[in-house]
């Protein structure tokens, strides 16, 4: 294989972003997969676990997605499972801004 020819993952920041007092806090780093068209995430407080980020849908300049958690049996691949969505638009300066399962503060994809 020829690694001129691999391409490279883009390479975004993921932040923990507290509503209350607008704080951005680091939370890890994400990949966008162009052949996928998803990001995984690489979230520092859950480095076990493999999460992805998928676009679902656009309306309006909005775009909706929802964060898989990868679930394993016997260490291998055996499910993904819903446990967060997610949106960007207008409204969210250009970042992609996550909810996931019980959690108050966002995870930010971008956080400029």
């Amino acid at each position: 294989m020829n690694n001129a020819n691999k391409q490279k993952n883009e390479t975004f920041q993921l932040w923990w972003f507290e509503p209350d007092s607008k704080k951005l806090f680091p939370a890890g780093v994400a990949f966008h997969d162009e052949q996928f068209g998803e990001y995984r995430l690489k979230i520092d407080m859950f480095p076990e676990n493999q999460y992805y980020l998928k676009p679902l849908n656009s309306t309006d300049n909005v775009v909706n997605y929802r964060v898989e958690v990868v679930i394993k049996k016997n260490g291998k691949f055996h499910q993904r499972k819903v446990v967060g969505i997610g949106q960007s638009g207008p409204d969210t300066n250009g970042d992609i801004v996550m909810t996931l399962g019980p959690y108050s503060k966002k995870l930010l994809l971008g956080g400029k």
